[in-house]
């Protein structure tokens, strides 16, 4: 054995993710000892065969457009696969490195803090309903008439309730929805979209210091009925549009456009706002992102609301997008596919 294997195999077993070197065929012609326990491999000096791998690892393998964030042995070990070359003089080139980065811990994390966050979210419902209820009681005058000034104050409360209980909804929406983490299942079924579109646009209440703004829906005639769920293709359509709203200075006009390509139903929404820079539109769609502005200052919001419209998205085997110039407004844009192959 040469020196060069005898110093790869010391190095690859001072690791401690699981690392194994395969061949062009993707047989395993190494691995180190955090391999070899993990998948119980022979020890070293016995013969190693490719199929020690789990069948979703070596399809991600034999499949260059296949993706993997990560594989789950069990429900306390999961790892993110990752591919690199194996550059070493002493091996033949076709050989390359499966790096199985140890993501147990962060899994854990990640799934303690979203079920803290959806108790701590569900739980908040019934104090705001209370609120609300109590409030609205007030403003209606049904203990006892309010003077003016009580009447602000009254407004205040149900106007800051409003604000929470969007917020709570969306924390809920973008922990059922991601599709990484989420826990929602899907309900598909006909969906109409000419008519939630419509209803949307109709439905929505533009707020006061937003009265000259111009809020209208274009929509196509022969949209065909898709397989979707409703609910979520709803909550993400009212946010592009709670967003357009916000972020377009009163006098401006916020259009919602339904139309169809060959392949996909596309809905959009087109602001005269600020616009967003190029750099902005990459980091718009992650969660919590809000992109700081002068301009923007006073407007209240959680930074959840586009992650949420791309969530829906891909988990309708969509995506979501922006086309926006500084000063010229923002396009947002929601395709989900007609065909079933795309569902």
């Amino acid at each position: 054995m040469s020196d060069v294997i005898r110093l790869v195999r010391a190095v690859l077993d001072s690791m401690a993710d699981p690392v194994l070197i395969l061949n062009a065929d993707s047989h395993i012609v190494e691995a180190n000892d955090a391999a070899r326990q993990l998948f119980t491999l022979p020890q070293n000096g016995e013969p190693l065969a490719a199929d020690f791998l789990p069948s979703d690892i070596v399809a991600w393998l034999n499949d260059a457009q296949r993706t993997i964030n990560d594989w789950v042995k069990d429900d306390d070990h999961a790892y993110a696969p990752r591919l690199a070359a194996l550059p070493i003089d002493a091996l033949p080139p076709s050989y390359k490195l499966l790096i199985l980065r140890d993501i147990s811990q962060l899994k854990k994390l990640t799934h303690n803090q979203n079920e803290f966050i959806r108790i701590a979210a569900h739980d908040l419902r019934s104090p705001l309903t209370s609120i609300q209820g109590f409030a609205n009681m007030l403003e209606l005058g049904l203990v006892g008439e309010l003077n003016e000034k009580q009447h602000e104050f009254v407004s205040k409360i149900l106007s800051g309730v409003t604000q929470l209980t969007a917020l709570v909804e969306n924390i809920q929406d973008a922990g059922r929805f991601d599709p990484e983490t989420g826990f929602y299942e899907i309900l598909r079924a006909p969906c109409d979209l000419r008519e939630l579109v419509a209803q949307v646009v109709e439905e929505h209440l533009l707020p006061a210091e937003k009265s000259a703004l111009r809020l209208s829906a274009s929509i196509e005639d022969d949209i065909p009925v898709l397989l979707l769920d409703s609910n979520m293709i709803e909550r993400a359509v009212r946010n592009l549009v709670d967003n357009a709203i916000k972020y377009t200075p009163n006098g401006g006009s916020v259009v919602v456009t339904l139309s169809h390509d060959e392949h996909d139903v596309i809905i959009a929404v087109t602001d005269t706002g600020l616009g967003i820079s190029s750099e902005n539109q990459k980091r718009l769609f992650q969660r919590h992102v809000r992109i700081a502005r002068q301009e923007h200052k006073r407007i209240k919001g959680s930074g959840l609301g586009l992650f949420i419209v791309r969530s829906v998205a891909l988990q309708h085997g969509g995506d979501a997008t922006v086309h926006s110039t500084e000063g010229q407004g923002s396009t947002f844009t929601i395709r989900l596919p007609m065909s079933p192959s795309g569902i």
